[in-house]
């Protein structure tokens, strides 16, 4: 994880760990709205009042009560600006009133559309109707409740280690010491009847074959199996595998000063129609996930009870799936031309990835292609998880590198992460015209209209190439057979083994 503070979170992995630690209004789990703190809720009928009803007896783990103002205090602490949380943009993607200017700083945090008229009773405006409202905030811990005295309590170092927070989950955190997170079962969680395991264990281990290896030794129950060796284990008893609800897609820093090159659109147009994204499958992830030509998840919901790559997909501008030599070596010259460089071997990029093995061997095969196709350099330069998302993005010190996107499932929250003003644009793309589209879309009451608009958004991220769309992931993993209740979804929660049991037969 990034982070042990559920305000600031900003990772799949940070949003799991709270998911056992933590609980919000409600819990969104497989594609279903489930009640969590609130036992019940009203919707105004103009959708935009959402009242949420506490249940009786909700405590902390230190057994003080958990009550409204808890969360009036999360969603506060979640958009002031001087919490410095890379999520608190994903209040305004909620639509809670005023939660933009809150975190611009217009505004004072009391002006958030969040209230507790009781100690029992959550209100929540919204500026307009938020189709995903529910399921967002079920999904995405950032919104699930803190204590404030405890955050004064300890300053910086809240959340720094395992005893400088309390927890309102299923379970309680016991140690993060040696690269293990300790759960233990909570006996203050109001739902504590359902959970099963007295304690898990999750250890942080960076090379894949160790993991895998390490369950096949019994140390571990649950594995991802690394990509090269899913085919070895399809035919077994303990093999799963799910759609995670990722999309992976190279990032380009598009006001890069160190490469201005990237600046130009024609050159990042050359890098995209430089792939042959069917051949990259292959070399890079062993055929285990599907090429992407389109940057949204085509399994998000459509409009009319298919997915938005079933009923969308005829109006949006895909790159060729292997490739376009011809397109890419023109937009490569023109993009040199402009530039004063008369030969392609004198362009270097550097590229910026995580140090593991699976992301070393996608950056081997882009760097093969572009090199063959183009005739450019890649240098490449490995950093830790944690810095290159607390660091060399936040900072866009960086000139290209690699990511994936995990949203609320919907096309709007996969499109959201390039407005302008997004403190998770990391490609620091800035267009107007672009903004406005998509800001016309949370008022637009026909989901045709909606989703057709949002068709428009991804072409012009699509024309202007600012990312360059790889795949959409598949997990692939190994479940011990002695388990069941963990549960395998697509979107910001891909592992969720809170109500898991196990059998020692």
């Amino acid at each position: 994880p990034t982070t042990l503070d559920q305000t600031k979170g900003s990772s799949v992995v940070d949003n799991e760990i709270q998911r056992a630690l933590s609980e919000g209004l409600v819990r969104f789990t497989n594609g279903e709205v489930q009640p969590g703190c609130a036992e019940s809720w009203d919707v105004s009928d103009d959708q935009k009042t959402y009242t949420f009803h506490l249940r009786d007896g909700l405590k902390w783990s230190d057994g003080k009560d958990l009550t409204a103002q808890d969360f009036v205090y999360s969603f506060q602490r979640l958009v002031d600006p001087d919490t410095a949380s890379l999520l608190g943009w994903v209040a305004g993607t909620a639509g809670i009133l005023n939660a933009n200017e809150c975190n611009s700083g217009d505004k004072d945090v009391s002006e958030l559309g969040i209230a507790a008229p009781d100690d029992k009773t959550v209100v929540v405006t919204l500026s307009h109707p938020t189709h995903y409202f529910l399921s967002l905030i079920g999904s995405t811990t950032n919104f699930n409740p803190v204590r404030k005295d405890i955050v004064d309590q300890y300053g910086q170092d809240y959340a720094s280690t395992a005893d400088k927070n309390v927890y309102c989950g299923p379970y309680v955190l016991d140690s993060t010491e040696n690269q293990r997170y300790i759960f233990k079962k909570n006996p203050n969680y109001w739902n504590a009847d359902a959970v099963h395991f007295d304690r898990v264990e999750e250890s942080v281990i960076t090379e894949a074959n160790t993991q895998l290896a390490m369950y096949e030794s019994g140390d571990l129950d649950y594995v991802d199996i690394p990509l090269e060796e899913v085919a070895n284990y399809t035919d077994s008893k303990e093999y799963g595998s799910y759609m995670d609800g990722s999309d992976d897609f190279g990032v380009i820093n598009c006001t890069s000063e160190t490469q201005p090159l990237l600046q130009d659109v024609n050159f990042r147009k050359a890098l995209n129609y430089a792939l042959d994204r069917k051949t990259y499958i292959s070399l890079a992830v062993n055929d285990v996930y599907t090429p992407a030509t389109t940057f949204v998840l085509p399994q998000v919901p459509g409009a009319n009870g298919g997915t938005y790559g079933e009923e969308f997909s005829d109006k949006l501008h895909e790159y060729p799936l292997e490739g376009d030599m011809d397109q890419a070596k023109e937009c490569l010259q023109k993009a040199m031309d402009t530039a004063g460089i008369s030969d392609p071997s004198q362009i270097t990029l550097e590229f910026t990835c995580v140090d593991s093995a699976a992301e070393k061997k996608v950056v081997e095969v882009l760097q093969q292609m572009w090199k063959e196709n183009l005739g450019i350099n890649i240098d490449v330069k490995q950093v830790t998880f944690a810095e290159k998302y607390t660091n060399a993005f936040p900072n866009h010190d960086y000139e290209i590198s690699y990511a994936g996107d995990s949203d609320a499932y919907d096309a709007y929250t996969y499109l959201e992460l390039f407005r302008s003003d997004n403190p998770n644009n990391f490609c620091a793309y800035s267009n107007e015209e672009y903004d406005k589209k998509l800001d016309s879309t949370v008022t637009m009451t026909d989901n045709v209209e909606r989703l057709t608009t949002l068709t428009e958004c991804e072409n012009m991220l699509l024309d202007d190439a600012v990312v360059i769309p790889l795949q959409f992931r598949m997990r692939h993993y190994l479940l011990k057979p002695n388990f069941s209740g963990i549960v395998f979804s697509a979107g910001a929660v891909n592992l969720d083994w809170s109500f898991g049991d196990c059998s020692t037969g």
